[in-house]
Order: C-alpha cells, then structure tokens, then sequence
C-alpha cells in the first residue's frame, strides 16, 4: 500500500503540498504531459479544481509556484483579521485528560502536534465539545466533534489523542469566553425551538 502512486485520471501525482485549505498537486502522464491543479478532501472522496496541462514542465512548475504563493497569501491575509492573541495553550493550561473524563460540554485545547502547521494558532486550537463516542469516558470508541470557539462553525473530526485537556477556566482567553457565551446563547434558542 506504501509504494502505491497517487493518481489524479491517468496523472501520477509527482509534487503535492496541503497549505490552508486546499492540496497543490502536480501530476505527469504516461506521455510526458504535466498538470498542476488544486484538490479538496472532504473524508470521503477528492476533488479537482482548476486543473491546466502543458507539455512544458516548467510551466506547470511556475503555475504550482504561483499557486502555493496564493495559498499562503490567502492565510497571511485571514491572519490579519483575526485580531486576537494567536498564542497557543500549553499542557499548563489545561485540566489533564484521563480515560474516565467525559468532556462532552466542555471547551478543549487541541493538541498543538495535532494541527497543520499553518494553523498552530489560537483561533483553530479551542473546541467546545459537543458530542463523539471519544467524548464520553471510558469510551469504545475514540471520535470528538465540537465546535469551534472562534468560528462558531461545527470543526471536523478530532481523535481523543488529539485533546490536550479541558481549558482551565482562568486559562480561558478573554476573547474566547466572548465568543463562548454567544455559541452557547444560540445553541439555547435552537434547543428551545427543537422542543416546541
């Protein structure tokens, strides 16, 4: 499985690199044609955009060059509006995590290791659990959904193993409490309107 090439249609994917959102492949053709386009995941299946074809490897290359300079401008640029502290908690910020811990409910740091590089930061690091089989304790299973604390927005599929531990409440950042109370102010009224 190891030694298995990445194929995109008849192109063996040769160059590659996930930053932000989405991967920048590179890929060549059995004859000698190159192709440089972006790919999504979504867990289940891949997806292509804006793909370009070229018999000149180099100009794919400037393409791919081109493409990553984009992502990373993008980033740079959604940084720049972020304006909280982006400094990432540590172990000593956290309530640590045992097997009988269940932290359905409770806001979690991810553990920095855990997160893309491009996303070590504060604002992609807190999570306010809201349900997975890894969030009870002493659980079978090891999936935790949440929420995320700056977005709002639902935040994917972590691991247990991917948890530092509850935020200790002190820990908490300042911007990140704000953010808490209208997370969990709109989950009420949902929950009241689903019970009507």
């Amino acid at each position: 499985m190891q030694n298995e090439k990445r194929m995109i249609e008849n192109f063996e994917i040769i160059h590659a690199l996930q930053i932000g959102a989405r991967e920048v492949v590179v890929g060549v053709s059995p004859e000698q044609e190159f192709m440089c386009c972006f790919c999504t995941q979504d867990g289940m299946r891949e997806y292509y955009a804006e793909a370009m074809a070229s018999d000149d490897y180099l100009e794919i290359m400037e393409l791919y060059a081109d493409r990553l300079k984009g992502q990373v401008a993008a980033l740079q640029a959604q940084r720049k509006t972020l304006h909280i502290p982006l400094e990432l908690l540590g172990r000593e910020h956290c309530f640590p995590l045992n097997d009988s811990d269940d932290i359905t409910g409770k806001v979690v740091a991810v553990k920095p290791t855990s997160l893309r590089y491009e996303y070590q930061r504060a604002d992609c690091q807190l999570i306010l659990v809201t349900n997975g089989s890894g969030a009870r304790g002493y659980s079978r299973g090891t999936s935790v959904y949440g929420v995320n604390v700056f977005t709002g927005r639902r935040d994917g599929r972590w691991e247990r193993r991917d948890v530092l531990g509850e935020v200790r409440p002190e820990c908490l950042p300042q911007w990140a409490k704000e953010h808490l109370s209208v997370i969990q102010r709109e989950r009420a009224l949902e929950q009241g309107r689903d019970s009507r």
